[in-house]
């Protein structure tokens, strides 16, 4: 007994693959509100990430500590959302062949972009650039108006600040002087 039960412990992780199941996440088990939700904590976490990189003076050595840490972080976060986005979307939900695929292809790509940029810069615009691609992401998949219940006040807070963002750049470069071309020496 002792040696069928060896074989067939040897057959079954010899020929692994050949028993996985058929998609990346067992049917059932993930949701689209949950991947919503976790998406969307991974953005939460990334603003806050930006928000305290943005202000750490870098005077002590426990500043310099948490700013590494931040960036760890922040890059954790880009990480875990994008292979989220890859795993759970572009393996599973995205289907060749349908109708929306090239418009669902083409935000799910804008937003691993989104998440590159985001890990390559300490702009909080990214941030809110990504959200709104990701709020136009959700609807494709779907219900309309879904807002995750955890973030509803939050995701106003950024709303607002991304408005407020987008004005005071407006006035900045309102204020710019005009560069004039220079004339070419004779």
């Amino acid at each position: 007994m002792k040696k069928f039960s060896f074989l067939l412990l040897f057959y079954l992780s010899a020929y692994q693959s050949a028993l996985s199941a058929h998609c990346q996440m067992p049917c059932g088990i993930y949701h689209d509100d949950m991947v919503y939700d976790m998406i969307d904590q991974y953005v939460e976490t990334m603003h806050k990430a930006i928000t305290e990189l943005n202000t750490i003076k870098l005077d002590t050595a426990f500043d310099k500590n948490q700013y590494i840490r931040w960036i760890i972080q922040k890059d954790k976060q880009s990480d875990d959302a994008a292979n989220l986005i890859t795993t759970y979307f572009l393996q599973q939900k995205i289907k060749p062949g349908d109708e929306d695929t090239p418009k669902k292809l083409a935000s799910a790509h804008k937003l691993l972009f989104m998440m590159v940029a985001i890990k390559q810069n300490c702009d909080v615009k990214l941030v809110h650039q990504f959200m709104e691609e990701w709020d136009k992401f959700k609807l494709m998949f779907h219900r309309e108006g879904y807002e995750c219940k955890i973030e509803q006040i939050k995701l106003k807070k950024w709303k607002e600040e991304s408005e407020r963002l987008k004005k005071q750049e407006a006035m900045e470069n309102s204020k710019k002087p005009e560069k004039k071309p220079i004339a070419s020496e004779k």
